[in-house]
């Protein structure tokens, strides 16, 4: 579990909210767990792990961290990219 989730894994014990022993949190839930608001993550919950059923919505913690970790390194990876395509054309530059 990435730091980040850790810390807002423990403000959100204190609020009632133990991400260690739930499998699954409801939108409102998730939402605080995330940093974001409730109208956010339904906005989102199309590419979120989720479960509907019976007019339940559940986000199953382990997916839905997996995702958030995912997300990270996709990012991370997509900055990487970039600031080689940048430093490519610097080069580039300065050899003509």
């Amino acid at each position: 579990m990435s730091s980040r989730i850790k810390e807002k894994a423990i403000s959100l014990k204190s609020s009632g909210v133990d991400l260690g022993s739930r499998l699954a949190l409801r939108p409102k839930e998730a939402a605080e767990a995330l940093g974001i608001s409730e109208r956010k993550l339904r906005e989102m919950l199309p590419e979120l792990p989720h479960i509907r059923r019976g007019g339940v919505v559940m986000l199953p913690v382990m997916p839905l961290q997996r995702w958030l970790d995912d997300q990270a390194k996709a990012s991370s990876c997509r900055s990487t990219e970039i600031v080689g395509e940048i430093l490519s054309e610097i080069r580039g530059d300065r050899q003509s």
